[in-house]
């Protein structure tokens, strides 16, 4: 067998253990993204979410204690859930991302890569761990088109 040959079916079978490895991570955040939604968590969320809705967003924070919605007009926090006042412990890493992913499906607007963009930063804690948190973050073109389209909305007094 020559050198080349041998290289070929080396790349093929590394692009294939790739391929098996991707595909492996998508089934289980699928399966991690049902779990959350059927979640008892996720129901006590819920009508923050359905809220959420009825407003112009201009960031949602997801955190492993906490979910926070905020607004961009009247500027200000919509709503927060505190996981351990509803009596629920932290998420862990793989639960937030989920709950990231939940979130977004429930508030389609989010998925828009023209209107918001998901960021993922470290939170450390006090006792020095680190966890990942998400934050859906409005993009300022898109902030922009809602304030003017605000403006131009006809007033009734």
């Amino acid at each position: 067998m020559s050198g080349w040959t041998l290289f070929f079916c080396a790349a093929a079978l590394g692009m294939l253990l790739v391929l098996w490895v991707d595909h492996s991570r998508r089934q289980h955040e699928r399966i991690d993204k049902e779990r959350m939604r059927g979640s008892m968590l996720y129901y006590e969320i819920y009508p923050l979410v359905l809220e959420a809705r009825k407003h112009e967003i201009d960031h949602v924070l997801i955190e492993r204690t906490r979910i926070a919605f905020f607004a961009v007009c009247p500027p200000g926090e919509i709503g927060a859930f505190v996981l351990s006042e509803w009596g629920h412990r932290p998420l862990n890493s793989r639960r937030t991302l989920a709950l990231a992913q939940v979130i977004a499906d429930d508030l389609p607007v989010l998925q828009e890569p023209r209107c918001y963009r998901l960021k993922r930063y470290r939170v450390t804690r006090p006792n020095g761990q680190k966890d990942d948190a998400y934050q859906f973050i409005i993009r300022s073109g898109y902030k922009t088109e809602l304030m003017y389209a605000r403006q131009r909305k006809p007033r009734l007094y």
